[in-house]
């Protein structure tokens, strides 16, 4: 992804080293929005590698779910290589893997891994490990800044379609929205939406007839895009917005990216229509509406049954969604007045909530706390047993030996690096020497 989120970890940045009154050094996947190990990589350039050895390190997952298994016994550690690491992870094969963290050499028992779901195992796999999960909504935060200016947009409605629905990428955990277009198919539903498909995802580069569903349930028994037109938008036109698509409709349906799933996980999609004051049914894990209610939300039970986002059942979620759909599709034309009129003033409700000074403050001091918290964790109860007990590994390696004792200096490096190689001589022979 293109947009410049940079800024939003020197921020984070900001406030962990001001909570901990130092160093933390950050890791966040580069370009944004990839899940490639080797895309983990430095927020900042650290000079001194004694600094990576005792300062904490916190890894950013906080843009897409958490996928523990994706970085099992990964061949690429993330972090910076220096002449010393590479000798330990030549000659130490048994280091552990600490998953995202590679085997990072440090002080710290534990590392911060800041994520942006509730309701997860994943959170607790990584937790049993070696990490301190910090939970804060930062697709919140995404969307006060790509959604500013919606603040200020004045809508002239000229609704030609009931509902809106962005339906591109299907690939991974998003299959779910092939057999919503289905479903929509066999309601006849497709002249009451404004909707495009994507046969070919291009994050895969497939068709989905190709697609292997890990729930067959969602594979289409239509030809999808002989009902739809075909979308030509790319992934990071979900941080955008198209006025027109407003004007045009009256209820947005969001396709969140965790439908068959059991975490709460909400992005940008679900606050673009609340930025842009648009009635909205959400098609999200269960539990969604109560977790947008749980930051000050409204939401629309009292002009439609949303009795769908209590379903557990994917499948059953789904069908109540698309009924819910064709019922307020099929409503007359007083009736469909005075809901859309009620629904109205919800989203308005909403939209100035969005940009109030009250919402950006729960966020906010959501981070801060949670971040304080961990940070005081980390700090309780960290007894430097895994690194004195890999370090005693290293020193039992013969191998080693010339590194312990002889200054490396012969490397055509800089000055600098050559004083960071003594000093870690220094911190190993020191160790040494204690043990």
């Amino acid at each position: 992804m293109s947009i410049p989120l940079d800024r939003l970890y020197h921020y984070i940045e900001s406030i962990a080293q001001e909570i901990r009154g130092g160093r933390v050094i950050i890791y966040r996947f580069y370009p944004h929005g990839s899940k490639k190990i080797e895309d983990l990589t430095l927020l900042k350039p650290v000079n001194c590698q004694v600094d990576t050895i005792i300062s904490p390190h916190m890894y950013c997952n906080d843009q897409e779910p958490l996928n523990f298994n994706l970085y099992q016994n990964v061949a690429v550690r993330p972090g910076p290589v220096y002449p010393i690491n590479q000798v330990l992870l030549d000659n130490c094969p048994d280091l552990p893997n600490y998953n995202l963290r590679g085997g990072m050499v440090n002080i710290y028992n534990q590392a911060i891994l800041l994520h942006s779901e509730r309701r997860s195992t994943e959170v607790d796999r990584y937790r049993s490990t070696s990490f301190i999960p910090v939970y804060y909504w930062n697709h919140a935060v995404l969307s006060l800044d790509w959604f500013r200016y919606a603040e200020h947009v004045v809508q002239h409605k000229n609704v030609k379609k009931t509902f809106l629905i962005y339906n591109r990428a299907w690939s991974g955990t998003r299959e779910y929205r092939l057999g919503f277009a289905d479903q929509l198919i066999k309601l006849s539903m497709t002249q009451s939406c404004r909707m495009a498909c994507s046969p070919i995802d291009s994050t895969v580069d497939k068709h989905y007839e190709l697609h292997h569903f890990a729930n067959p349930a969602w594979r289409p028994s239509n030809i999808i895009e002989n009902y739809f037109p075909i979308s030509t938008a790319e992934s990071q036109y979900s941080a955008d917005f198209d006025i027109e698509d407003y004007e045009a409709t009256e209820i947005e349906v969001v396709l969140e990216t965790l439908f068959d799933d059991h975490r709460l996980h909400l992005t940008e999609k679900i606050l673009r229509p609340i930025a842009l004051g648009q009635p909205f049914i959400l098609a999200g894990t269960h539990g969604s509406l109560d977790y947008l209610r749980s930051y000050g939300f409204k939401t629309f039970s009292n002009c439609w049954d949303e009795s769908y986002d209590l379903e557990e059942n994917p499948v059953k979620r789904l069908d109540k969604i698309t009924e819910l759909m064709k019922r307020t599709a099929c409503l007359d034309t007083v009736e469909h007045t005075r809901i859309m009129a009620q629904a109205q003033l919800i989203a308005d409700y909403n939209k100035k909530h969005f940009f109030s000074p009250a919402f950006v403050d729960l966020v906010i001091e959501e981070l801060k706390d949670n971040l304080r918290t961990a940070l005081g964790e980390l700090e309780t109860t960290n007894t430097s047993q895994a690194w004195i007990d890999q370090n005693k590994k290293i020193y039992r390696n013969p191998e080693l030996d010339p590194l312990l004792y002889n200054p490396p200096v012969n490397f055509e490096r800089s000055w600098i690096d050559q004083a960071d190689a003594i000093a870690d001589q220094y911190y190993l022979r020191s160790l040494k020497h204690n043990s």
